[in-house]
């Protein structure tokens, strides 16, 4: 396929569903959204954290610890509203129109059912947590089930067309769209309804976007049956999602209960600071895996190194971050937050610490997906929510420190090994694929933390930041002397190919 037949299908007709690609095509396209959300998340890492240092400044963490109380109801909520409908439009090579628009309207009425219980539930809210100004955050946050529902089907169609740049354009609008009611309200005095509104504003921001640039609509609604297998794909996808919801956010729980809002507030921003960077590092790989190995389900080969490909790419752009946030978790506190927070400091290194690990989690969700294994990873899932929870309830008496310490102690000895045990007994991607691909980091990752605690006796946010820029060039010196490190190079040296017209 040519640059011109490429071009000439973005404007193919509406009921259009997918675009024909070869393997030059799909290399460049593929690369091409990488680096375009590359570029995208290194805005919202700027302005993200520049709009946290502003609100934090007007809101106390006992305001946060409130939105925190509410926000694992919502994700537990949540799971049933995500009933992996998405995932299935992405990765299926035949789904039709009319079981697209069919998927669309199940997954609407499950979302208007959900936000009407949560309506008639908030009081109860507001008893459990002794506060009854959760009860109108949980109203609102409702109306965000029936905005991610509206956006399911146009998002997944862009990711299954790699129309990445216009997802791209909808990430940079609702966070714009978040940041500027966010910090407008929080300024003027609305206190913790800033950081609602805020969420609000960027889900129906994303969802004026994803319709603009699909162009889809859904037909009127039919009983189709022939999307049995679509639905059984969701609901293993729906029991991950409940399964995951209770691994990381039944702690928010039981510290809000154990410890109080306060503590809450500590380690709810400690967290936050730790993942919403490490999504945005790691979401130019996410944004790409499954619809590029869903095209390449057929080709075990060219499964197998893409996946190696994007795996070291993950770990290359998050490991040096991390342990910069695990080494100097004092300094990056306070330049970001204030000294006000500095009691969150241990907190974020220990969350920080179970963070090394997440591109090698989070990697397998692309293979149980793409080679249809979502049943195995339900059966985990299930698993691995159990030592969650049991790491939370350990880590509890020592209050919201203890939970960090507990929960990435586990993570990285118990949860991550037991699912990579899993993922390489059968199909493409064998243990001895793995080891090779991640043994460079491993000896990297030391030397590298050693080099750290030398450094780690720095105050101003410009030795801070040289710090961080140091991690990532030792962390490539490291690599790029090991055999596997040089193979990773050379692979990012090839990718300038994609450039060129086709």
């Amino acid at each position: 396929m040519s640059t011109n037949t490429v071009e000439a299908a973005e404007t193919l007709p509406p009921d259009q569903l997918d675009f024909a690609f070869d393997q030059q095509d799909l290399k460049r396209r593929t690369v091409q959204g990488s680096f375009a959300t590359m570029g995208a998340q290194a805005i919202k890492f700027v302005v993200r954290f520049g709009s946290a240092a502003v609100v934090a400044r007007f809101l106390s963490p006992a305001e946060y610890g409130l939105v925190a109380m509410v926000s694992p109801i919502l994700g537990f909520i949540s799971t049933f509203n995500d009933i992996g409908f998405g995932q299935a439009i992405v990765r299926s090579p035949d789904i039709t129109r009319s079981q697209v628009s069919s998927l669309f309207w199940r997954n609407l009425a499950v979302s208007i059912g959900l936000a009407l219980l949560m309506a008639l539930g908030s009081p109860l809210v507001g008893r459990f947590y002794h506060e009854p100004r959760t009860v109108g955050i949980v109203i609102a946050l409702g109306g965000m089930l029936v905005l991610s529902t509206l956006n399911m089907v146009p998002n997944a169609l862009l990711k299954r067309r790699l129309q990445y740049s216009a997802l791209v354009i909808g990430d940079l609008a609702s966070l714009c769209a978040a940041t500027t009611v966010t910090i407008t309200l929080a300024v003027t005095g609305f206190g913790y309804w800033s950081l609602v509104l805020g969420q609000l504003a960027s889900s129906f921001t994303m969802v004026i976007i994803t319709f603009s640039f699909a162009r889809w609509w859904p037909t009127a609604f039919q009983r189709e049956t022939s999307v049995t297998q679509h639905m059984r794909f969701g609901r293993n996808l729906t029991v991950v999602n409940l399964a995951t919801y209770f691994s990381m956010t039944a702690d928010n729980m039981i510290v809000g209960v154990v410890a109080g809002k306060t503590e809450l507030g500590l380690y709810d921003r400690s967290y936050t600071l730790t993942v919403q960077p490490l999504n945005q590092l790691l979401a130019p790989i996410n944004q790409v895996s499954i619809p590029l190995l869903s095209k390449l389900h057929d080709q075990p080969e060219l499964f197998r190194r893409s996946y190696q490909t994007m795996l070291r790419l993950a770990l290359l752009a998050t490991m040096p971050a991390m342990l910069w946030c695990v080494l100097l978790a004092q300094p990056i506190i306070r330049a970001m937050l204030g000294p006000h927070w500095t009691g969150a400091a241990p907190i974020f290194a220990w969350v920080c610490l179970g963070g090394l690990l997440a591109p090698l989690f989070s990697s397998t969700g692309w293979v149980f997906t793409t080679e249809n294994r979502t049943d195995e990873q339900m059966r985990y899932s299930v698993v691995s929510s159990l030592i969650g929870i049991a790491s939370f309830a350990v880590g509890a008496h020592w209050g919201a420190y203890g939970v960090a310490k507990c929960s990435a102690l586990a993570f990285l000895f118990l949860q991550t090994p037991l699912i990579l045990y899993i993922m390489t007994r059968r199909g493409y991607i064998g243990r001895g694929h793995l080891a090779r691909t991640i043994l460079p980091f491993l000896i990297a990752s030391p030397l590298v933390a050693a080099a750290l605690y030398w450094m780690r006796n720095v105050h101003k946010l410009p030795a801070v930041a040289g710090v961080l820029v140091v991690s990532y060039a030792l962390f490539a010196l490291i690599l790029f002397l090991l055999p596997g490190g040089r193979d990773l190079f050379q692979t990012i040296r090839n990718l300038k190919s994609s450039f060129r017209p086709s």
